[in-house]
C-alpha cells in the first residue's frame, strides 16, 4: 500500500485523470479535492541505495490564484515496487521507458548489447541496385542498415519490402522507404507462411546472429534466398556504476536473446524475472533457466508493455502473499 503526505494540503484533485487511476491501480492511493491541481512531472526513479520512492511535483492554484509548489511522494510501506532493467542498446529503449513511465512503473536503462556492421554490409548497396521481387526486413536495426545503405545506391532497383512487424515499419517508413506486406502476427514464421505467392527472388539483410527460420522456410516454399548479414550484436560493457545499478533490478525487460546473454555476461547471474517482447526472447530466458518468464502473444513494444506490467503484478502479489510456515 502507497502512503503519501500531502500536507499543508489536505485533499488534492489531479487533472491528468489517467494517472490518477493508475496511482489508484498500483498503489491504492487516494487523491481527490478541489479543482486547480495540475500534475506536471511524470514518476522519477532515484538512484540505487537510497530509499526507492516515485515522486511527482504538483502545482497548486488556489481560491485567489497564488502559486504554489509541493511534492507528493508515495512509497511502497512493505516493498518497493519493482524495478524494470531496460537492455536494448543505447538509444533504443526511448519508447519502452515512455510507455513505463506513463504507467508509474520505475526503470534503469542498463543496455547490454550494441551494434557492429557486418561483414556483409560493404555488399548491400550494391545488391539494392539489383532486381528483387522482396526485400525482407526483420528488426528495426536491419532498416536502419537498409536505409542508409539505400543512400549510398548509385540507383534502386525494382523491389518491394516486407517487414515482420509494425516496429520495423515505422523505423522504414520514416526513413521514406515504403512497406508492401507486413504478416498478421510479427514472427518470422508468419511472415514466411504469408509472403504473397509467386515465389520469386528474396534478398534478406540480417543480423548475424539471426536463425535460419526466413531462409530455410522460404526456400521450402520455392522462393531463391540471399541472405547477408549485414550487421551484428556484442555484448556492451559495463561500468562498476552500472553494475551496482543492476543488483536492485526486479524484472529485465528481454528484447532479444543476445540482450538477455549480455545481461548474464556482465551480472553473472541469471535474473529471476523476464518480461519479454516475443516468443523468441522468451524462448531463451526458458532455454537460460529463468524461472518467471512473460511475454505477449503478439510480440511488439505495447504488448511487452503489457508483459511488463503482468511480470509486476506477479511479484507483488508474491510480496502480498503470507508466507508459509513449517509445521512444529
Amino acid at each position: 500500500m502507497y502512503y503519501a503526505e500531502v500536507n499543508p494540503i489536505k485533499t488534492l484533485l489531479v487533472k491528468r485523470y489517467d494517472s490518477l487511476i493508475l496511482w489508484r491501480k498500483i498503489g491504492g492511493c487516494e487523491i481527490q479535492g478541489p479543482n486547480g491541481t495540475e500534475l506536471l512531472d511524470k514518476p522519477r526513479v532515484v538512484e540505487p541505495g537510497e530509499k526507492r520512492m516515485i515522486g511527482f511535483h504538483i502545482s497548486v492554484l488556489s481560491s485567489n490564484h497564488a502559486r504554489s509548489r509541493l511534492v507528493l511522494t508515495c512509497q511502497l510501506s512493505s516493498r518497493e515496487w519493482p524495478l524494470v532493467g531496460l537492455t536494448r542498446e543505447r538509444g533504443k529503449n526511448d519508447k519502452l521507458a515512455k510507455l513505463l513511465g506513463d504507467r508509474g512503473i520505475p526503470y534503469k536503462e542498463l543496455p547490454c548489447i550494441e551494434f557492429v556492421d557486418g561483414d556483409d554490409r560493404p555488399q548491400l548497396a550494391g545488391l539494392l541496385q539489383g532486381e528483387w521481387d522482396w526485400v525482407v526486413v526483420t528488426s528495426p536495426e536491419a532498416a536502419m542498415v537498409l536505409s542508409e545503405e539505400l543512400l549510398k545506391a548509385d540507383s534502386r532497383g525494382q523491389w518491394k519490402v516486407a517487414s515482420v512487424g509494425k516496429a520495423t515499419a515505422d523505423v522504414l517508413r520514416d526513413k521514406g522507404i515504403s512497406v508492401s506486406f507486413t504478416p498478421s502476427r510479427a514472427t518470422a514464421e508468419d511472415l514466411c507462411k504469408e509472403l504473397p505467392d509467386p515465389a520469386g527472388k528474396v534478398l534478406f539483410p540480417a543480423s548475424k546472429l539471426a536463425s535460419e527460420t526466413v531462409f530455410d522456410r522460404l526456400s521450402e516454399r520455392g522462393f531463391s534466398v540471399s541472405r547477408i548479414n549485414t550487421y551484428s550484436t556484442e555484448p556492451a560493457q559495463w561500468d562498476e556504476e552500472q553494475k551496482k545499478s543492476s543488483e536492485a533490478v526486479d524484472i529485465v525487460a528481454v528484447g532479444s536473446p543476445s540482450a538477455l546473454k549480455g545481461w548474464i555476461a556482465q551480472t553473472g547471474r541469471v535474473p529471476h524475472t523476464t518480461a519479454c517482447i516475443g516468443g523468441t526472447s522468451a524462448k531463451a530466458s526458458k532455454k537460460q533457466g529463468v524461472e518467471g518468464v512473460f511475454f505477449p502473444e503478439n510480440p511488439g513494444v505495447e504488448g511487452w508493455v503489457k508483459s511488463v506490467e503482468e511480470a509486476c503484478e506477479h511479484l507483488r502479489a508474491r510480496q502480498r502473499a503470507p508466507s508459509s510456515k513449517k509445521a512444529d
